[in-house]
């Protein structure tokens, strides 16, 4: 096989595992709908949803879901104050872990797996806590 040849062969490769991910994401993989937050508070629906804080370091980002089965991410980003409220039921996740220990996750009904960096964040309302 020509180097040409090569080339091409590994370009498709990397087109098709390029395209993959952005359709996961898309599509909010197997979690619903995928929400980046811009404003504050960032208020999510009754849906299933994946809700993102805002871009950037330095940015306290409060997000509520009201959805059951509702992954809310405050964890991308640091030196900041987040918090994270579920208010749906069903079985929520919420990650707080992003390298401080400024935020916090607050539970709500049905049973909420948060993932934090020191116990401090989590409130008495998560069922399941993971320290990270």
């Amino acid at each position: 096989m020509g180097k040409v040849a090569k080339v091409l062969v590994v370009a498709a490769v990397l087109v098709a595992v390029a395209a993959a991910a952005v359709m996961a994401q898309g599509t909010g993989g197997s979690s619903g709908v995928s929400k980046q937050c811009y404003h504050i508070p960032c208020h999510g629906s009754a849906a299933k949803e994946t809700i993102y804080e805002r871009i950037g370091d330095g940015k306290s980002d409060r997000i509520y879901g009201y959805g059951s089965n509702d992954r809310l991410h405050a964890n991308t980003y640091s030196n900041d104050t987040d918090k994270v409220h579920a208010s749906g039921g069903g079985t929520n996740y919420l990650y707080v872990n992003d390298g401080d220990t400024l935020d916090g996750a607050i539970g709500g009904p049905g049973f909420d797996h948060c993932y934090v960096d020191a116990t401090v964040e989590a409130s008495d309302t998560c069922d399941k806590v993971s320290v990270r």
